[in-house]
């Protein structure tokens, strides 16, 4: 492993005024965990931990808001004289742990909706309505945009107070690339037309901030690289290029952080902010041009999910400073990893998008939930103890992952040959693959730490008690749920499908009664082979509750391969006729039958518990196989009571059909205090 000497990315950097002690950072996110634009207690320790391990460099909050007709929608923090005691309080952690802390802000023109915060009229250069955020924007006036160039200043002002070291103005799809854009700016003033004409109000806003913020803080943008994709409209990269030419030229900016495409519809957010679909590090190279073009520092953060890519990334010199902005949410100790000689001890992003739908990873629970669950597990202060795990799905890997950490003793049974459970089926498409680094590393961690893992053991009671536990944990997951379909036809399910137990044919349908990402991999599995499909779902769209980034990949492949969808259709019966199968459906909102044929019916329906082990045990353990639902809640240790026995806990599927993110959490909020 190289050292701290002649690792690239160990490298000291300077960034305009600021010297940043490596080139790894955290790019603003809207992750940021306010209440009502507030930053809470959550975003300031979410933010902490990043320093603690060891970061370059960290933006806090994303899209931060300067005026009040840009109404924060998704998570962003207001920029304004409140936020200067926050802003100082992790200023000042940052800075004792040798960091440096920048912020992202805005003014969102018609990213907005005028239903959010004051319900104020939303304005823009023109009046084009954003497809994604649906709000329809006024073309502002003068006064506007004086009045918006006044705010800017202030919250630079606002900023440099506070003690941050910088910030950077996100221009992609935001008010300054509004006016950039001959999408977005059709005016015939002196804000519209050509190029110098629609870079004014940038410029403007530019030189107020630099007057306002001095020249010894940092100032940047976060502008994309290109906004054409198959339309062929917008800003080139050519054009983005000369955009970014002439502002270094003004003197005003420091550096450049670089996106790509553009965020005006769910699909171009997914290329834009790209998932386990894309290809990693997919806007690198377009980011090295920009940098051999323009000559200011490049920082860029799309899809760089291991340090390989980003060490090359630097070696080469292809940009400044690489974002591993989604890599800190999984494992906020990169830097001191691989300051340690650690590396492959880094729990990598694996692209699954979970962060963007509930602000939490999907592997990592601790992370945002600093305040009640360890990133770090310390050793126990207690006498070593017998832990026996049945199931190795990730709520038992990671069970077994923390007890050993712990210093306890730990035995893990999996009746399989392999490790994983379900996690297994959900990464068998090609395009999914990446969701198998989730148990990769936790079977990596748990080798590393002595687990006694038994594979292709079907634990009943009899082995666990020969181990003389203190502690055991079910973790068996779930079954899954087909027997509410009513008819005498064979039905399937979904992991009949992701397991090629059931090999298909003909014309087949999915139905799916959750809304989540299985029902949809099913098709595309299915589809990708050949099948016929029909998904169909009594809910108003597919994937109800599936990742929103995942969605547009899923709906491309689905067209690619002719996938019918059918909405608003409830599966009502299955019967067996002439060697098909006829489904009978119900329109959820006339409540008209209707029937169609089919080779195969799929439902996914999610799991019930897989508990008899449990229940089994519940009677002769200590606490009665009950957990303690508050302390598990906030993160406390489970009570001990005087009675003599094992302890007794259910946790994953077993306990309820939920996600791989509440199972790892289950594990980790019992387990941390064991």
């Amino acid at each position: 492993m190289a050292g701290k000497s002649n690792d690239p990315l160990l490298d000291a950097f300077q960034l305009g005024p600021v010297r940043l002690k490596n080139r790894i950072f955290s790019s603003g996110h809207a992750l940021s965990h306010a209440q009502a634009g507030r930053p809470t207690d959550t975003t300031l320790r979410y933010q902490m931990e990043k320093a603690k391990g060891g970061i370059g460099l960290s933006f806090v909050g994303g899209s931060g808001t300067v005026s009040p007709d840009t109404a924060p929608v998704f998570d962003q923090l207001i920029i304004d004289h409140d936020i200067i005691p926050f802003f100082a309080e992790l200023a000042d952690f940052y800075h004792r742990h040798g960091a440096a802390l920048m912020t992202q802000i805005t003014h969102l023109g018609r990213r907005t909706n005028a239903n959010a915060g004051d319900w104020l009229p939303i304005i823009a250069p023109s009046a084009n309505r954003e497809v994604l955020h649906r709000g329809f924007p006024r073309a502002m006036d003068e006064a506007d945009i004086l009045r918006i160039v006044g705010d800017f200043a202030t919250a630079a002002r606002i900023c440099r107070e506070a003690g941050l070291d910088g910030l950077e103005i996100i221009a992609s799809g935001h008010l300054m690339d509004q006016f950039w854009s001959p999408v977005t700016n059709q005016r015939t003033d002196r804000y519209g037309g050509s190029l110098d004409n629609r870079m004014r109000y940038s410029r403007m806003v530019f030189e107020a901030m630099r007057e306002a913020a001095g020249p010894d803080f940092a100032l940047g943008v976060r502008m994309t690289m290109t906004e054409q994709d198959h339309d062929k409209a917008g800003l080139s990269e050519e054009d983005n290029i000369e955009i970014a030419s002439r502002l270094r030229d003004d003197g005003t900016i420091d550096f450049l952080n670089l996106v790509s495409g553009r965020i005006d519809t769910l699909p171009r957010l997914t290329s834009y902010m790209p998932g386990m679909a894309a290809p990693l590090s997919p806007f690198l190279e377009q980011a090295g041009r920009f940098r051999r073009e323009v000559g200011l520092p490049v920082l860029h953060a799309t899809r760089i999910n291991d340090l390989a890519t980003a060490r090359h990334a630097i070696r080469e010199q292809i940009v400044d400073l690489v974002g591993m902005t989604r890599g800190h949410i999984a494992d906020p100790y990169i830097v001191a990893k691989l300051e340690r000689g650690e590396e492959d001890r880094i729990r990598n992003c694996v692209g699954a998008t979970y962060c963007s739908n509930f602000r939490y990873c999907i592997q990592n629970p601790a992370t945002a939930r600093e305040a009640q669950l360890p990133h770090v597990i310390a050793p126990s202060d207690s006498p070593q103890q017998k832990i026996v795990i049945v199931g190795g799905g990730p709520a038992g890997m990671e069970a077994a992952r923390i007890c050993a950490e712990r210093g306890h003793l730990v035995t893990l049974f999996e009746a399989s040959a392999r490790l994983g459970g379900q996690v297994l089926l959900s990464g068998k498409p090609d395009w999914r693959r990446d969701l198998l680094g989730i148990t990769d590393w936790l079977e990596r961690e748990i080798n590393r730490l002595g687990v006694s893992v038994r594979l292709n053991h079907f634990a009943d009671q009899e082995d666990i008690l020969k181990e003389t536990p203190d502690v055991v944990f079910i973790a068996t997951g779930g079954l899954p749920h087909t027997d509410w379909v009513e008819g005498d036809a064979t039905v399937l399910s979904s992991w009949d499908v992701m397991s090629g137990m059931a090999s298909l044919d003909g014309e087949v349908l999915v139905h799916d009664q959750t809304g989540r990402n299985v029902a949809m991999a099913a098709a595309d599995h299915l589809a990708t082979g050949g099948v016929s499909v029909t998904l169909n779902t009594q809910d108003a769209t597919i994937g109800m509750e599936a990742m929103r980034l995942e969605i547009s990949p899923f709906m491309k492949r689905f067209y690619q391969h002719g996938v019918a969808i059918q909405t608003d259709q409830e599966l009502v019966s299955t019967t067996s006729a002439d060697n098909k199968i006829e489904a009978t459906f119900r329109n959820m909102h006339t409540g008209a039958l209707s029937h169609q044929l089919f080779d195969h019916i799929v439902v996914e329906a999610g799991t019930l518990p897989n508990d008899e082990l449990f229940y089994d045990l519940a009677e002769a353990a200590a606490n009665r196989g009950v957990t303690d639902l508050d302390a598990m809640r906030d993160g406390r240790a489970q009570p001990v009571t005087e009675e003599d026995g094992y302890r007794l806990y259910r946790i994953g599927d077993v306990a309820g059909s939920r996600d791989i993110h509440c199972a790892i959490l289950d594990a980790l909020r019992i387990c941390a205090n064991i």
